[in-house]
């Protein structure tokens, strides 16, 4: 049955795949990239921000040498800014001490979890392991079952990845999640087209596979610090007086939530400086982390 649904979407795959400009490559630096701008983003959006960011930092050496600042005006707009500074932490690594080629090692990697390490091993350097992202994990438990629990999900994915060898290994891993987005798809899966139908207990009668529900935007935490600091990006100098910064974040309460108190406000600067996305001094909000002065 493996042998048989491994050839079936490899060869589904080769025909029907959609050309992302991620899966042209073997290089790990574009690979990762690559897969930590999805963690959280739509496929559309990382199409036009993926090129763009590489021009910018062609490798790691130049995403590892460059300021926060850069790095975070790079990012702006891709949302869940922290993985921009975790990704320019791992690109430090990596240019000291070199590249894992395990899923142990990459997995050490700042902002680099179990799902990314799989990835990144098995699509630049040939490993054969499976990946289990929203799209995976509903084909699978939709086509070969349960239990939904991830370590049982994970060693099915694992067992169908580990007949890889050579080329076909990172074609296994893109058409997995392809198939999954396309084709087994969370609404209206496409079970008259699907090239793995035989024998699906699923067919005809897919079911809804349940996900966490991520909460509104609107009036979150999440929602005032991207409006910061895609004010600041937009700002010459990337920096604003703090007066003038809340006046433009009350400006667009509209879209982004309630005006904000003094305490709200604060709160939602000290978390930003707490984790390295500005800095404050003398009332002026910067972009990043400070620079050490000589």
């Amino acid at each position: 049955m493996v042998g048989r649904l491994r050839r079936s979407l490899l060869a589904w795959y080769d025909a029907e795949h959609r050309d992302f400009p991620w899966r042209s490559t073997r290089d790990p630096y574009a690979v990762l990239v690559s897969e930590v701008m999805l963690q959280q983003t739509q496929a559309a959006r990382v199409v036009e921000r993926f090129p763009r960011f590489l021009a910018r930092f062609p490798s790691v050496e130049a995403l590892a040498s460059a300021s926060t600042a850069e790095v975070l005006a790079a990012w702006s707009g891709l949302g869940y800014n922290r993985r921009a500074l975790a990704l320019q932490r791992a690109a430090a690594t990596v240019t000291q001490h070199g590249w894992p080629r395990d899923v142990a090692g990459l997995a050490r990697l700042a902002g680099v979890g179990p799902y990314t390490a799989r990835a990144v091993a098995s699509l630049a350097f040939d490993v054969p392991v499976g990946v289990v992202d929203t799209n995976v994990r509903r084909w699978l438990l939709r086509r070969i079952g349960g239990p939904d629990r991830p370590a049982t999900l994970q060693a099915t994915a694992d067992a169908l990845a580990a007949p890889g060898q050579g080329g076909d290994v990172a074609a296994w891993t893109h058409a997995t999640m392809e198939f999954g987005a396309s084709i087994c798809r969370a609404r209206s899966p496409r079970c008259d087209i699907c090239p793995v139908a035989s024998g699906c207990p699923s067919r005809g009668v897919a079911a809804r596979i349940a996900v966490p529900r991520q909460a509104a935007l609107r009036g979150s935490s999440r929602a005032y610090r991207g409006a910061v600091l895609r004010v600041l990006t937009a700002t010459d100098g990337r920096a604003l007086p703090a007066t003038l910064l809340r006046r433009e974040l009350s400006a667009q309460s509209q879209r982004i939530g309630p005006r904000l108190g003094e305490a709200e406000w604060r709160a939602i600067l000290g978390g930003l400086e707490h984790d390295g996305l500005i800095h404050q001094r003398e009332g002026i909000v910067r972009l990043g982390t400070a620079t050490i002065e000589a």
